[in-house]
């Protein structure tokens, strides 16, 4: 199949792994343990073509920082930066709370009895949607590829169910713009069944699993599913150093 109807990983030895990349319109779930070093991975398929990479864990300055320090390119890495977002969010909420009570404490005793007999006064919330900013993005956005690190964040604050439709509608977008779109997510915190269904919404499914052998580790990548493309299902071990994600042994299951 001709090389333009797929988007390279950025990273070599998987894009001979999945046989030239990844193909246009592919909705990517990436799963992975502690101690698997899946943010590498992350940042790593950030580093060819043109990125949105929503960060939800990281704010964009460490993003950028440990991609300078593995001497990756970010040129053309859009930073959808949620971490920080949230953390203003929670400081301002607090803020707010404080200033509340602040207030309070100042009321006279027969201001508080007047309230005490109509109710207390609704206190003004004004918090973000990140789903909705995610959502919103994802939708216009109309960058090769988008990576999202991590679905983690979504599924704590939102139930499973609002999650599924937006990456549902997530991945009619990506199919329609024909990039590639990237979800990170930790492997065994959400329950099997919820993994069963992100895994049947998925073009592709990569597995990132960790083994302790005696005192050493060993990491593999495996290739769990390729929709149509029953040929790339396979394994390899793998390894991180100064260059970053390293890909050694190829393994094809037939």
């Amino acid at each position: 199949m001709a090389t333009d109807e797929f988007i390279s990983t950025g990273i070599e030895k998987l894009d001979k792994l999945l046989e030239g990349g990844t193909p246009k319109g592919f909705s990517v779930l990436i799963l992975g343990g502690p101690g698997s070093s899946i943010e590498i991975l992350s940042k790593q398929l950030a580093t060819t073509g043109k990125v949105l990479y929503v960060t939800t864990e990281e704010t964009k300055e460490e993003v950028f920082e440990t991609m300078d320090r593995f001497g990756w390119n970010k040129s053309d890495v859009e930073v959808l930066d949620i971490a920080s977002q949230y953390s203003q969010a929670v400081l301002s909420g607090e803020q707010k709370r404080v200033s509340v009570y602040q207030q309070r404490s100042k009321i006279k005793l027969k201001e508080l009895i007047e309230i005490g007999s109509s109710g207390m006064p609704p206190i003004e919330r004004g918090e973000e949607d990140f789903l909705a900013i995610l959502s919103n993005k994802v939708k216009s956005s109309k960058n090769e590829k988008i990576i999202i690190n991590s679905l983690d964040f979504f599924l704590s604050q939102y139930s499973q169910e609002e999650v599924i439709r937006t990456i549902h509608a997530s991945k009619i977008s990506n199919l329609q713009n024909k990039g590639v779109l990237i979800i990170i997510m930790t492997r065994g915190i959400h329950g099997d069944v919820f993994e069963r269904k992100m895994e049947g919404i998925a073009d592709c499914v990569l597995e990132l699993e960790v083994l302790q052998k005696g005192s050493t580790f060993e990491r593999f990548l495996a290739v769990k599913k390729m929709k149509n493309y029953a040929k790339k299902i396979g394994i390899a071990r793998y390894t991180i150093d100064s260059d970053g994600f390293i890909l050694e042994m190829i393994e094809r299951i037939m």
